[in-house]
């Protein structure tokens, strides 16, 4: 191999050699831009989480307003049921005091 043969392979390889670190670096620069995506993507994702998080957090917290509620509402409901006898009783207790004074 002569003196400029030996110049023009390494010029040939040096070509290939630049061609393949250019690509090397667009496909570098592509990788940096997905992860930059991903990035962003996953900060997206985290807020959300973080949304979600807090509605769940205020639904529970409705859900115990909820029940406390409920409980008293059948509390309430109870107390007045106690109440149905005693009314009854009195109802009838009055009626037949409209019959004596109606029969008088």
């Amino acid at each position: 191999m002569s003196m400029e043969q030996g110049v023009t392979t390494l010029e040939e390889v040096n070509r290939l050699v630049i061609g393949a670190l250019r690509e090397a670096n667009e496909a570098m620069q592509r990788y940096n831009q997905s992860m930059l995506r991903y990035e962003e993507a996953a900060a997206i994702r985290d807020e959300a989480i973080r949304g979600l998080t807090a509605s769940l957090e205020r639904l529970e917290e409705a859900n115990r307003e909820s029940a406390a509620a409920s409980e008293r509402l059948d509390s309430a409901v109870q107390a007045l049921l106690a109440f149905v006898p005693v009314t009854q009783a009195e109802i009838v207790r009055l009626d037949s005091r409209i019959d004596n004074i109606e029969g008088a």
